[in-house]
């Protein structure tokens, strides 16, 4: 199994997310838990990487467990404050930062564990 960290950033009722080109979908700030480190430290290095941003953790939301591309992945997710003003940091990985309106996440292409946070945020 993959482990996964993201970063649930939410403001005025939207969630940041980030448009992945690769994968045509909408994900979380984060990505894959390096040997030797915990879930908490992946989702600060990556969440750093992708749009410059310190955080702080609020809350451990859990994980969510899912199927993608046939790889079992399991991603964990942190609720979470920004210390700065986001900003894409790899054009070559993201060519998009939205600020969802959570109630309209149905328009979105989401990734699955995105679809899922939203589904149990309504």
């Amino acid at each position: 199994m993959i482990e996964i960290s993201g970063a649930v950033i939410i403001k005025d009722k939207k969630l940041l997310v980030l448009h992945k080109i690769k994968s045509n979908h909408f994900e979380l700030p984060g990505g894959k838990i390096q040997f030797g480190e915990t879930a908490e430290e992946a989702m600060k290095r990556e969440v750093k990487e992708e749009i410059d941003c310190d955080v702080e953790i609020v809350e451990y939301l859990g994980y969510f467990d899912f199927v993608h591309k046939e790889k079992d992945l399991r991603s964990h997710r942190f609720l979470v404050e920004l210390k700065n003003s986001p900003r894409l940091n790899e054009p070559e990985e993201f060519d998009e930062l939205v600020w969802m309106p959570i109630s309209d996440y149905k328009a979105f292409v989401l990734a699955p564990n995105v679809l899922n946070f939203c589904e149990n945020f309504i």
